[in-house]
């Protein structure tokens, strides 16, 4: 305490009613006027002044205490940098496919325009064709059951993926020009922002693409439509010669004398599995078209796929290795 300084009259012990105090000190306290009531004794003046000092501290220290709330993200994610899962190896053959379909606009996350680091973005015409080549990131573990752009929850083990300009939800084709190999995904999200990345999938939809390990990946992309005949070719293949295959494993869902009945077999199929589901011809004079999925790779879990299929209605199922 700085300086206390009263006012007395007549009684060197007695403060008269107009009296008072003008407390001032170093802790943080704002200066203060208490009026002294009549005929209140200099012992009560001190009593009141170390009463009023004490309930300042309690206040000023409660104040320090109290939890800063964070103005950004900072503090939303427990891991600093992002991983892949604890157990990386799972089992892609066993991704559910999306069934591509009519979808309205996500309530959240498609503003147009929107600015982020001082850069704006317009969403782009769905009603027009729409294709980019680029660079493509992944993103898993740290932000696994975080909401995404369309306050939906970010699930690593699905096929997603986070795009600046495209509407949410948007169903793109993703090939990896590095090994050709192709995934459809549902962007549910926003970015990249940080990069000229064009698009950031999640880690199964990476891992399907084979660059989960490397971290970024050559790829093409190009939005898909409903009804969209273009869009059942990324799963399925249809050939009159056999399979460049030696050696290899598939399944066989049936074989068909119409060719119609197996095309429309292998695109059900081709919903509910990442691997390639193909449509080919015996050569003989009566010709067969078998279904078959596959090649099996050795992470492909056999039992469950044959699960999966015997849950669509086919029981008859078999290894074929050529």
């Amino acid at each position: 305490m700085r300086s206390a300084k009263f006012c007395l009259q007549n009684s060197p012990n007695v403060i008269p009613a107009q009296a008072g105090i003008y407390i001032s000190n170093n802790i943080g306290l704002s200066l203060k006027w208490i009026p002294a009531c009549a005929g209140m004794t200099v012992e009560r003046v001190f009593r009141a002044m170390i009463i009023l000092l004490f309930v300042g501290l309690l206040s000023n220290c409660s104040n320090n205490n109290k939890k800063r709330t964070p103005i950004t993200n900072e503090g939303r994610y427990a891991i600093e940098q992002d991983l892949a899962p604890n157990s990386p190896e799972f089992d892609i053959s066993t991704l559910e496919q999306w069934d591509i379909q009519p979808e309205a606009k996500s309530r959240y996350g498609n503003h147009s325009p929107y600015v982020v680091f001082g850069k704006t973005y317009y969403l782009a015409d769905t009603k027009k064709d729409f294709e980019q080549t680029g660079t493509a990131s992944w993103y898993g573990k740290k932000f696994h059951g975080h909401t995404t752009s369309n306050m939906e929850i970010f699930d690593m083990y699905k096929l997603t993926a986070a795009h600046r300009t495209l509407p949410l939800p948007s169903y793109v084709e993703v090939t990896n020009l590095d090994n050709n190999k192709k995934v459809i995904v549902r962007v549910n999200d926003r970015g990249p922002f940080k990069s000229k990345r064009i698009i950031d999938l999640s880690w199964a939809a990476a891992k399907a693409l084979d660059y989960d390990k490397k971290g970024l990946a050559n790829v093409h992309i190009r939005l898909l439509h409903p009804n969209d005949q273009r869009n059942t070719k990324t799963q399925v293949a249809y050939t009159s010669k056999s399979i460049n295959s030696d050696g290899l494993k598939f399944l066989q869902v049936g074989a068909y004398s119409q060719k119609t009945t197996a095309l429309d077999i292998a695109k059900q199929l081709s919903i509910f599995f990442i691997l390639p589901v193909h449509v080919t011809e015996t050569l003989v004079d009566n010709p067969l078209y078998r279904v078959r999925i596959g090649p099996l790779t050795n992470e492909a879990n056999i039992i469950d796929i044959i699960g999966k299929i015997q849950n669509q209605g086919f029981s008859n199922t078999k290894i074929v290795v050529e």
